[in-house]
């Protein structure tokens, strides 16, 4: 008996202990299921939370650029206005002062107008409320409410053609909160134009004797390196002119090209009658695109012959010619080409001047749209070396030469990195101008002489180049003595003036039947005799010319309607002007809400802008002279021809004279004839290193060694590469563009033409 009740107590035991076990084993499940449903929830919270905060960032997205493009309609789709629609649809203030404490702190003013936008205090630092209430993220038929979207604020932070937008969503559900955050990037897209050797709205004269060769080639002695070199490239947006005959050009590369693509005769080419021409290319290789180059390093020759097209009916790649090449980037199958000339400096209200607050963002900020990209802070550009002597706005320069010494302009070339007024720059070879980061000049610069460091030069006005600038070089191209790199670039909001410009070709005498016209073999303007005269006689009239370089008439007067001198002959520079006139003219004609640039010699003779009309001279290449058949002042071409008067008041007006005269043509004149006696007998070209970049024209003139007696002996070196709206480039005896591919770090540039959106970083915050 008590045995069996012994047993029984054990059974009871086992039995206990059996049932705690599976009860805590079922509490163990029903906790861990409810961990996990837990969990799961706070999983699916989180991704609701998510979605919700993310859903906040697309309502707003809609409003930043879905509804720009649909209310946009058929207007300009800029840069220009998608900041007016920021301003004033959205209401989106800038905020600069990144951290609120009513300072400029450096690195602030992103769109360098040199002050905060918003005043302290005025601004909330977390950005502008885009919800006027929370809004429900709801589901199915019932509208469940998952989450809510309970604010979506944007801060906006402007450069100069772009804005960077960073929109901040939050989310709540049940007591937990979640952020979402997209960085936009809005505005002007980025694009490579220092990539072609030229690139211009225009080319003129330029490409008559041309050798356009990659720089890293024609210095390149190693038989390894044969067919490895890149082409290069060059690019006319609107038109091109290439003589018939009497010239000879090469191209190492590809040209596109837009537009007309004219002979001398003002006469559009057919595609065999330009591969006729004396204009080649050399052999590309077509699966790289690459420079073919035999065992000894020679390249073959080629036509100037038309690509031609895939299967699919794309264009093939790397072909030497693209005529009309696409404006849709998806056809641009051998490489991006603007479709328009990239100003480098910003132009908010499309004028076509640098104006006050236009330059001060390009000199108050590194970070426009003008980057220098070499390694180091480029926030400390300075000038430290060479000679720089400055004139103040309204000032004169009293000098007859180059000055030898520095003024105080070097004191704020080298403290600021920025000069406010005209700027005179000398080098030589035992003080060269010494750079380093981005320089400002608020005003015209004169420019010469060796140059050192690595830098680059932002001018407001007109640049003239009076000299050679060439890089202070040990052995090696690019590379200074002590081993330290040299690369240069020169961009210019006005004109690029390479070379006398002001001086006519030649003088007149009495021929074709009494008519006043230049004898170029005898009497063009010597280019080293002060004072030479000649006689001809002609018909039996004996004549006596002067057609020395400081003779009276050697000057273009520009006026010559009230000068007394109806046969007076231009200089090169205004037989090319007059060509870019007509084609603006052209354009103003088209389309009466444009804005034409109408280039003039002088700010003094404001009535006398000129155009050359081909048509009506049986399509000459150029005029010769002020009384010549198809020579029209604009104003007389307008009024006889019937032409709206607005065309005249509308125009932006160019002139290539210093501005205000501040330095006189006389002593420009002066100073290039200065240059001109430093040239060897045996001769020495006009010569350029770095990159050359103007908002207007460049034109560039190197007087013939038979015709001028010059001894840069009509020949000129361009080491870099050019960017010109209007490029005009006389060089009788040959021009040498060798393209140096470091350019292409000097610039970022963005194209203010079109604006785009991107998104950049995204990610989430508790």
């Amino acid at each position: 008996m008590k045995k069996r009740t012994s047993e029984s107590g054990m059974a009871m035991i086992f039995t206990m202990m059996a049932i705690i076990i599976i009860a805590g084993t079922l509490a163990l499940a029903m906790n861990r299921t409810r961990s996990a449903k837990m969990d799961t929830d706070r999983a699916i919270d989180q991704m609701l939370l998510q979605e919700a905060a993310q859903a906040g960032i697309e309502i707003v997205t809609r409003d930043l650029w879905r509804q720009y493009i649909e209310t946009s309609g058929n207007t300009t789709r800029n840069w220009a206005s998608y900041r007016a629609y920021l301003n004033s649809t959205l209401g989106i203030p800038i905020n600069e002062d990144l951290n609120d404490n009513g300072i400029l702190d450096p690195g602030e003013d992103g769109n360098g107008n040199g002050y905060l936008n918003v005043p302290p205090g005025e601004y909330d630092p977390d950005g502008k409320e885009m919800l006027d209430e929370p809004r429900a993220f709801t589901h199915g038929d019932d509208n469940q409410v998952l989450a809510t979207i309970e604010s979506v604020k944007i801060k906006r932070f402007d450069g100069l053609e772009h804005s960077l937008i960073t929109v901040t969503s939050t989310a709540t559900l049940n007591g937990a909160s979640k952020k979402a955050v997209q960085v936009l990037d809005i505005g002007a897209p980025t694009r490579n134009h220092a990539q072609f050797a030229i690139i211009a709205n225009n080319i003129s004269c330029t490409i008559c004797h041309a050798d356009i060769l990659s720089l890293d080639l024609e210095y390149n002695n190693d038989p390894d390196m044969f067919g490895e070199f890149n082409r290069n490239k060059v690019a006319s947006l609107l038109s091109l002119m290439v003589r018939k005959s009497g010239a000879e050009s090469n191209l190492a590369g590809t040209l596109y090209t837009r537009g007309d693509v004219l002979d001398d005769s003002g006469k559009v080419y057919s595609n065999g009658g330009l591969a006729s021409t004396s204009f080649k290319a050399y052999d590309l290789n077509d699966e790289n695109g690459k420079i073919v180059q035999n065992g000894s390093g020679g390249m073959s020759q080629i036509p100037m012959a038309l690509a031609g097209t895939t299967p699919e009916g794309d264009l093939e790649q790397f072909g030497s010619l693209y005529r009309n090449y696409p404006t849709d980037e998806s056809q641009q199958t051998d490489g991006s080409v603007p479709n328009s000339f990239p100003a480098p400096y910003p132009d908010d209200d499309e004028d076509r001047y640098v104006d006050d607050d236009e330059f001060e963002m390009v000199k108050n900020t590194s970070n426009g749209r003008i980057q220098f990209e070499a390694d180091g802070d480029d926030q400390g550009g300075a000038i430290t070396a060479g000679v720089a002597f400055g004139v103040p706005r309204g000032g004169a320069y009293a000098g007859a030469a180059l000055p030898t010494t520095s003024n105080d302009a070097m004191s704020s070339l080298k403290e600021d990195g920025a000069y406010d007024g005209n700027l005179i720059l000398v080098g030589s070879e035992d003080d060269p101008i010494n750079i380093s980061g981005t320089v400002a000049v608020d005003g015209d610069l004169v420019l010469a002489g060796p140059i050192k460091g690595d830098g680059q030069l932002l001018v407001r006005g007109n640049t003239y180049v009076v000299g050679d600038v060439t890089y202070a070089d040990g052995t090696k191209f690019g590379q200074a003595e002590d081993g330290t790199e040299n690369a240069f670039a020169l961009v210019s909001g006005g004109s690029i003036l390479m070379g006398d410009y002001n001086s006519i070709r030649g003088v007149n005498h009495t021929g074709r039947n009494g008519e006043q016209f230049p004898n170029w073999s005898k009497y063009s303007i010597h280019t080293r005799k002060k004072n030479v005269s000649g006689t001809d006689t002609v018909s039996g009239s004996t004549q006596t010319l002067k057609y020395g370089y400081f003779d009276q008439f050697s000057v273009d007067p520009n006026a010559e309607i009230n000068s007394g001198r109806p046969g007076t002959q231009f200089s090169f520079a205004m037989s090319e002007l007059q060509l870019f006139n007509m084609m603006e003219l052209n354009r103003a004609k088209a389309d009466p809400t444009y804005t034409p640039r109408f280039y003039g010699l002088r700010e003094s003779q404001p009535n006398n802008i000129w155009v050359f009309d081909t048509k009506k001279a049986n399509n000459e290449e150029h005029s010769v002279k002020y009384n010549y058949k198809g020579v029209y002042t604009l104003a007389e071409y307008v009024t006889s021809f019937g032409l709206d008067p607005s065309i005249l008041t509308r125009a932006a007006y160019h002139y290539l004279n210093p501005q205000g005269n501040w330095m006189s043509e006389d002593t420009l004149r002066q100073i290039w004839w200065d240059d001109e006696m430093t040239r060897p007998s045996s001769g020495r070209p006009f010569q350029f290193d770095g990159l050359l970049y103007s908002n207007n024209s460049i034109f560039s003139i190197s007087r013939s060694g038979t015709r001028h007696n010059s001894n840069a002996k009509g020949q000129m070196i361009l080491r870099g590469g050019v960017i010109s709206s209007d490029l005009g480039i006389f060089v009788p005896e040959g021009l040498q563009l060798l393209y140096d591919p470091r350019v292409e770090r000097f610039i970022e540039l963005r194209d203010q033409s079109v604006v785009t959106y991107s998104r950049l970083a995204f990610y989430f915050e508790d």
